[in-house]
């Protein structure tokens, strides 16, 4: 082994003071500006929720793109059901410097199955958001299902599936079930028998994107979503080899990482045998996320080739690609490096290199040298290389690309944030006293808490800040890490990287790139009104009342109808309706009409976003599957039927027992708006002048300003508004008699940590016993940072106090 001569190597160690000599890094800044995405996070205080829940959120903007972080004034929230698309709930929130707070609740009504949280900001650039953020979520109910259901393959390899419904005590339903199934694209409807039962017989399909059978049933007014994952027919797996550098070169002994996947782009573990010129050479595997390496030293005229030793796939011959006659080898034995990079050179064609270390959007190293030498390892210092995901480029004297790869620079994984609680484990309704102490490193950060029942965090959907920055909104779909947080596990990165690139950033589109081509036109989403006379167009402006149940506002549009309607016209406190109407004595002749960009793009989103992570086989056989388990809800001991009528009027609230115009109830507690019991038929609706508990401190109740609407008149248009966060309601839940199964029992929109000293908090634990787990994320003053710990629930003994 030959080492870099000294004289490079004091070059090389003094890069970073050449960098700028890069005559790339005017176009490599154009390039980065031309695909450079914003990095948008939201923390949602869990992925498994129920009817009637809150979903509680944070969102951090943590990177700008086209435009500065502060022009990003609003965000939305939209729920979207996978089954069909269906946008079922949005809501959007004002942002403040990268940061948005706020809550959405769950309705009653709301099928069971699998969702999307889709946000996105106001910002456009080419009509598209320049920030979205995708989390997967499962709603669950706390009721049992009022009939059961299940699916079971009739026989191996074949696509017949038996259905059966039966009543909560396993007897007959004494009516048919009405059935709606699509498998691929094959849709049909039809009945179960007078045994509840329904043989499906679905057709064979090539190529189906989608492995799951969905299935939708409805019995009188109660309905029900179930799917089941059939197996595939033999098929052609996709396998892609990826020699360390970038080419296979003759002559050089060289790294190969490869990949293989299913037809449905899920990772496979299997092993394989490596041929050359039809003889056996090797044997070679790939991990549990599909990804292996070997070692081979080619010969340049060999065909070298792969079969796949696995019972589910087609038996086929996969070929490596050929090799160089002349070219570079390069190797990175730790991709995960911190303050240095260690490289090894290889080459058969000695020449002038140039070795250039960027992120495409910037270039931190620049040097070029003679590789007189067959073999060199050169240790290059980072001193000016971000945190994060780089790349090294080697270039010939033309700046044509002979070797690249990806490492990531500064890593460490050690704790930036220490979480101690003052127990390891509590019973029910015992106070929990937490401590959050940042590392002496960090002296200021800002973060969102969540403690919630870890069966509500779903490894497959959990997302965390440091994963999602780094990794997830850099590279295209990652396999699942089975060991919880990705990047913590330093076996996956190294895995990833080998195999994983800049999707987004290639040399090769950046060579073909001219700055001048790259057209940017960028917009913001907006809520724009149009009055009309009799159905034709003003001539003359008109007064707007913007109405909600707290005040009341004035627009006047242009002469043409148009007017805006801005953040602060449309700021109302969650829950309340908002509605328009024309101050004008005779109403009747005029009509609001919205345009709300935001539910526009949404409903645009709503069929792209399913395609942004791998489709899952779902498994879910039974619907009691869906059905939260008796340790998590209370005793229902009545139902309460809510009826949805058509209501063309002007009321605010939300139709629920005991609640008024403005949607506010009072509980048997004398709580205000419990979040613990909406919908209770035993609500009262609050009276002015009257003092009631809420959010732990009394508070004096107030008129409800609804009571100004006419209810029944249709001269109101309504529109949505800007909602303001709600604090979470923390209880100490010391009325015996009120059940307390909260799955989230503590929740903080941004908590400021200082170094210098500890970040001391309490709260309760509920009704609810098992596993619980605290989670923090957030942003330091140059980093994101993310810490979790976990505590246990136990029943209380009789003999507790």
């Amino acid at each position: 082994m030959r080492y870099l001569s000294l004289a490079i190597l004091l070059a090389l160690l003094s890069l970073k003071a050449n960098a700028q000599d890069d005559p790339l890094v005017d176009r490599l800044k154009a390039y980065g500006d031309a695909k450079q995405n914003a990095n948008l996070f939201v923390h949602f205080d869990k992925n498994v929720y129920t009817n009637y829940e809150t979903i509680w959120f944070t969102a951090y903007l943590i990177r700008k793109s086209k435009a500065p972080i502060n022009q990003h004034k609003l965000i939305s929230v939209a729920l979207i059901r996978d089954a069909d698309s269906t946008v079922v709930i949005e809501e959007r929130f004002p942002m403040q410097n990268g940061l948005a707070f706020g809550s959405l609740v769950l309705p009653d009504s709301l099928l069971t199955g699998n969702y999307r949280l889709l946000a996105i900001t106001d910002r456009l650039t080419n009509s598209s958001p320049e920030a979205l953020f995708v989390q997967p979520i499962t709603i669950k109910t706390n009721i049992d299902a009022p009939f059961k259901a299940s699916m079971k393959l009739i026989e191996p390899g074949s696509n017949k599936v038996l259905l059966s419904v039966t009543s909560k005590d396993n007897r007959f339903l004494p009516k048919p079930t009405m059935v709606s199934y699509k498998y691929g694209n094959f849709t049909k409807t039809a009945k179960t028998d007078a045994s509840g039962q329904l043989l499906l017989d679905l057709p064979k399909q090539e190529n189906i994107s989608d492995p799951n059978l969905h299935v939708k049933l409805k019995y009188e007014k109660d309905s029900s979503l179930i799917s089941m994952a059939l197996p595939p027919e033999k098929s052609r797996a996709s396998v892609k080899f990826y020699p360390e550098g970038g080419n296979l070169v003759a002559g050089l002994p060289m790294n190969i990482a490869w990949e293989v996947k299913d037809q449905f782009q899920m990772p496979i573990a299997l092993s394989a045998l490596l041929f050359k010129n039809n003889q056996v050479i090797d044997t070679i595997e790939t991990s549990s996320y599909g990804i292996g390496k070997f070692r081979l030293l080619a010969d340049a005229d060999a065909d070298y080739t792969v079969k796949l030793a696995h019972s589910g796939l087609i038996d086929s011959i996969y070929h490596l690609p050929k090799a160089l006659k002349k070219g570079v080898g390069l190797s990175i034995p730790e991709a995960l490096a911190q303050d240095s990079l260690r490289i090894g050179l290889r080459t058969n064609d000695a020449k002038k290199l140039t070795i250039r270390i960027h992120n495409f959007k910037e270039s931190f190293v620049y040097a070029t040298f003679e590789m007189e030498q067959h073999f060199r390892t050169i240790k290059i210092p980072l001193n000016e290389v971000p945190k994060g995901l780089n790349t090294i480029t080697i270039t010939d004297s033309l700046d044509r690309p002979l070797a690249e790869r990806m490492f990531f620079a500064h890593y460490d994984s050690s704790p930036k944030l220490s979480l101690s609680t003052n127990e390891p484990s509590y019973t029910q309704r015992q106070k929990v006293s937490l401590s959050l102490k940042l590392d002496s490193k960090i002296e200021n950060a800002l973060v969102s808490i969540a403690c919630v029942q870890d069966s509500r965090l779903n490894g497959k959907n959990t997302n965390d800040i440091e994963s999602y920055t780094f990794l997830n909104n850099e590279l295209e779909q990652l396999p699942l890490n089975v060991n919880g947080q990705a990047y913590k596990d330093k076996a996956y990165l190294e895995q990833i990287l080998l195999v994983k690139g800049w999707r987004r950033y290639t040399w090769q589109e950046f060579q073909e790139f001219r700055p001048e081509s790259a057209a940017f036109k960028t917009d913001s989403l907006q809520v724009i009104g149009k009055v009309t006379k009799s159905k034709k167009e003003l001539v003359a402006p008109v007064i707007v009342g913007v109405l909600n149940a707290q005040q009341m506002g004035l627009i006047t549009t242009r002469s043409t109808g148009l007017f805006n309607l801005n953040t602060n016209e449309l700021m109302a406190e969650a829950g309340r309706k908002m509605y328009l109407f024309v101050n004008e004595k005779n109403k009747l002749p005029y009509k609001i009409e919205v345009d709300d960009a935001f539910s526009n793009m949404n409903a645009k989103l709503r069929h792209q976003i399913s395609y942004q992570s791998n489709i899952l086989p779902s498994n879910l056989l039974n619907n009691s599957e869906l059905v939260l388990q008796s340790n998590e809800k209370a005793i229902r001991l009545k139902e309460v039927t809510i009826t949805a009528k058509k209501d063309n009027g002007f009321t605010f609230g939300r139709g629920l027992p005991g609640s008024n115009a403005c949607g506010d109830y009072v509980c048997r507690y004398n709580i205000l708006n419990c979040p613990n019991h909406v919908g209770d038929s035993d609500n009262t609706q609050p009276v002015p002048g009257r003092t009631y508990m809420t959010n732990g401190h009394s508070m004096l109740y107030t008129e409800c300003k609804a009571s100004v609407a006419n209810n029944g008149n249709e001269l109101f248009t309504p529109v949505k508004g800007i909602r303001l966060q709600k604090e979470f309601y923390l209880s100490d839940y010391k009325e015996p008699q009120e059940p307390a199964f909260f799955s989230t029992i503590y929740w903080n929109y941004a908590t400021l940590l200082k170094g210098d000293k500890a970040t001391d908090l309490s709260f309760y634990t509920s009704d609810i016993t098992g596993k619980f787990r605290i989670v923090v994320q957030g942003l330091t003053d140059n980093d994101v940072i993310y810490a979790e710990r976990f505590f246990e629930v136990k029943a209380k003994q009789k003999s507790d106090p």
